[in-house]
């Protein structure tokens, strides 16, 4: 029994030398440790001192004459040089637009004869981008209007395009609004006019062309996708004309059963969510009107109201003549509008943009 208790002695003494002998080599080992890491802020004086320049203790004293910009060793590189780009200076809009209308086969040929097509008095150039057709007649990768074969233009036009901006020349992509007879006859229970004798069928005017109808989604999206693909490409403003309901034909055969509101509201949504859809790129916004819709202060029938049009829009286009204009001018002077009047020849001043 007494050896027994000797044994279990013996053992308990060795183990807790091995504890001890185990506990001195780890701090051993923290300390080689905590050495090489502090060499690396070790700094050595002329006089052979050391000291340890810690980066987590911040320094309190400077040297005479820092001014806390310069670095501590001249000779050292900052690690990451900052370098401002220039950015591309922004063309001037112009005080007065002086324009003249090309027409559609100019963006199906090149860019020198575009230019080329243009007088040397203008600053202004009007391209039709999207016709009554529904047809684009420049380079989109849109999908949907791929799907309705509404892709007429390549990426010729697209160069076209670039090249009248680069030129300097102040730059109006015309969009046919709703007139648009490709997307709506694809898509005539989402997005276009239909009608009521007939369930289900697209209406069609005296021309047999088709409309969207701007209260239904489906048609205000595709307006919109249409209206941001034109500003991408450059345009310095987009320039809105068929924009309101059919007036010409067999009205009455219409179906306003699923019209979820009003002619007028439907076409204000549309123009806050063009704002909205082009508020990125900058660009302005206008819409072309007859003359008398301005000068009735809107279009029933269109839903058109001359007021809600111009304050969604930042001009209003007007196809007239010179002695019309004086009329113009007044009907829109209490909306603080500015009128663009389209016309066959120049006016002795003023805006202007010269049909085709």
């Amino acid at each position: 029994m007494s050896s027994t208790k000797g044994y279990r002695s013996y053992r308990g003494k060795g183990g807790a030398g091995k504890t001890l002998l185990i506990v001195l080599l780890c701090l051993i080992l923290l300390a080689a440790l905590g050495f090489l890491v502090l060499q690396r802020y070790a700094v050595y004086g002329a006089d052979g001192s050391i000291r340890f320049e810690l980066p987590w203790v911040q320094q309190t004293e400077k040297p005479s004459g820092d001014d806390g910009n310069a670095p501590s060793d001249p000779t050292e590189l900052p690690s990451r040089i900052v370098v401002d780009e220039p950015t591309a200076p922004v063309k001037p809009e112009p005080a007065e637009l002086h324009g003249i209308m090309l027409g559609e086969s100019v963006l199906l040929g090149s860019a020198d004869a575009a230019l080329a097509a243009v007088p040397a008095s203008a600053n202004t150039v009007a391209l039709r981008v999207k016709n009554a057709k529904g047809e684009l007649l420049y380079g989109s990768a849109l999908q949907e209007a791929a799907a309705v074969g509404a892709i007429k233009g390549g990426s010729g036009a697209n160069d076209v395009i670039k090249a009248l901006s680069e030129d300097g020349f102040y730059t109006v992509a015309r969009i046919s609004t709703l007139h648009d007879s490709l997307y709506a006859a694809a898509h005539p229970a989402d997005a276009g006019v239909q009608q009521l004798k007939y369930p289900g069928y697209i209406w069609f005017d005296p021309d047999s062309t088709f409309f969207l109808a701007p209260e239904k989604p489906a048609a205000r999206q595709y307006v919109v996708s249409v209206a941001r693909e034109c500003a991408a490409l450059g345009f310095n403003e987009l320039l809105f004309d068929e924009f309101g309901y059919p007036v010409r034909g067999r009205l009455n055969n219409i179906d306003e059963s699923q019209r979820t509101m009003s002619k007028s509201a439907a076409l204000a949504q549309l123009a806050g969510e063009l704002r909205s859809g082009t508020e990125e790129y900058g660009v302005k916004l206008s819409v072309q009107l007859d003359a008398a819709t301005v000068l009735d202060g809107g279009n029933e029938k269109a839903g058109q109201e001359l007021a809600a049009l111009a304050a969604a829009f930042d001009r209003i286009y007007v196809e007239t003549t010179a002695e019309q204009l004086p009329a113009l001018t007044a009907a829109l002077a209490p909306y603080g509008a500015e009128l663009v009047p389209i016309l066959s020849a120049p006016p002795a001043s003023g805006s202007y943009l010269l049909a085709e």
